[in-house]
């Protein structure tokens, strides 16, 4: 390994290219600090949206949303789970520092300033909603210690494992007591499994009359996963019960997108629409099976790493589509450069994307760095990732086996590659090397792989993953 870590850089073409958008981004006013709110879809695969292809027409709201906004199309998540890839988006520091916490905590340990804490410094009200059982001030089932509320002066958890009308009640409810500047973030779960939308939502895809197991009419993947891993009873399930979870997925997600105008339509009424930053985001996507596997907390394929990023800006770009690859880690000095904040002395792991949207507003290319293309790296117990907006490769460390996956001709992750693009392999390898040393202190770093199996002990103990 140290040979391929000693060798020499490759050049490499930068990645770009975009729709040229109907204006440029708007300078923040200094005399009135945009209001910032944060919308967190837990387990919202990208290709399942319209505005990243799908097939279906899943998401008409967040669609029209995303054409009056700018859109990442090659945005990768940094870790498989909510817990640590929620505490990489809010600090912008890569997962490895999460993991292995004393006596097994989750939050975001004091040594890592936070969105919140940035903003309510900066005079900010910060309010938070969430409905997930990861993301909390107080200990749940999941998260036995909480610690998440640091920098919000509201913390509102009651709407947990709720759908999301509860969250937007909420939020009704707490605008017009919030003073403006305000940063917002609110945690919604839909799509996360059970996919099961309340029983007023109108079913699009999911066939009333579908005949199977139990579970798999309740939206429950539990049992598949129980038996792929070990925990469960031998089960056998068809290909059509994968399928109707699928199908009831892509109802959940149906369902949010008919509330999301509800939740702009009330930031209208409290008077803050045309003066908020709106980002649309995800923590990971989730499997049905495309790579062996269910749900989430797996190897960081694009099925649950590729995730949604949208951002809408007072004044800004409508209808950019900036491509290469970017990071849900780079949310936080993005933002932060747009409300004139300065953001250089906090160590970030991610960039400001602004420079980008820039060039690509003008119809430019991504610009790069030593020659490089943008990267993205992502990670989930022995697994680690690197994207460059075309090619993606996959390292499990203590196997020592790379895949090589050419994602903008192959999204599936279908044809191992190494062997036909050796160029590519590498470049990759080499890039992805460099990572480990900088972020993990090595290649199977011993420190850094025992505090990922704690956290995946833990993770099973609690019950969250089989």
């Amino acid at each position: 390994m140290c040979g391929w870590v000693l060798a020499a850089l490759c050049a490499l073409m930068a990645l770009g290219g975009c729709a040229r958008p109907q204006s440029e981004p708007r300078e923040p006013s200094s005399d009135q600090p945009l209001n910032l709110v944060l919308v967190m879809i837990d387990t919202l695969r990208a290709d399942h949206l319209g505005a990243y292809g799908y097939h279906r027409k899943t998401s008409p709201s967040l669609d029209e949303f995303a054409s009056g906004a700018i859109l990442f199309e090659d945005n990768r998540s940094q870790a498989t789970c909510t817990f640590p890839s929620v505490n990489s988006l809010l600090t912008s520091r890569y997962p490895t520092h999460f993991l292995g916490q004393p006596d097994g905590a989750m939050g975001i340990p004091p040594a890592f300033v936070s969105l919140p804490e940035i903003l309510q410094k900066r005079g900010y009200t910060t309010l938070a909603l969430s409905a997930s059982p990861i993301m909390r001030k107080n200990p749940s089932r999941f998260n036995p210690h909480g610690g998440f509320d640091r920098g919000f002066d509201l913390f509102g958890e009651g709407c947990v494992w709720k759908s999301a009308n509860c969250i937007h009640q909420r939020l009704e409810r707490q605008l017009g007591d919030v003073e403006q500047p305000f940063f917002a973030y609110l945690h919604f779960m839909d799509p996360h499994g059970p996919y099961k939308p309340p029983p007023r939502h109108r079913k699009r895809y999911a066939k009333e009359d579908f005949k199977g197991p139990d579970f798999v009419l309740a939206g429950n993947p539990n049992p598949i996963s129980d038996a792929i891993y070990g925990k469960g009873p031998v089960l056998r399930w068809r290909d059509s019960d994968m399928d109707h979870l699928l199908d009831l997925y892509d109802e959940e997600i149906s369902y949010f997108d008919d509330l999301f105008p509800r939740l702009t339509g009330t930031l209208e009424q409290a008077g803050a629409l045309a003066n908020t930053m709106i980002v649309v985001v995800s923590d990971h996507g989730e499997e049905f099976f495309e790579h062996g596997h269910v749900k989430h907390c797996r190897a960081p394929f694009d099925t649950l790493v590729r995730t949604p990023f949208i951002l809408r800006l007072p004044g800004g770009p409508t209808g950019l589509r900036v491509r290469g690859a970017v990071q849900n880690l780079d949310l936080v000095p993005t933002v932060l450069d747009y409300l004139g904040a300065d953001y250089a002395g906090y160590g970030f792991d991610g960039v400001s994307l602004r420079r980008r949207i820039e060039e690509a507003a003008r119809g430019r290319s991504a610009p790069s760095s030593k020659g490089e293309p943008p990267m993205a790296f992502s990670s989930q117990a022995d697994w680690r990732s690197v994207f460059d907006g075309h090619f993606k490769l996959l390292f499990h460390q203590r196997r020592e086996v790379f895949q090589l996956f050419d994602v903008a001709e192959d999204p599936g992750e279908k044809e191992e590659l190494s062997r036909q693009r050796p160029d590519d392999f590498r470049r990759l390898r080499r890039a992805l090397l460099r990572w480990l040393i900088a972020t993990e202190g090595g290649v199977a770093n011993e420190a850094a792989l025992a505090r990922s199996d704690e956290s995946e002990r833990q993770l099973r103990s609690l019950g969250y993953i089989q």
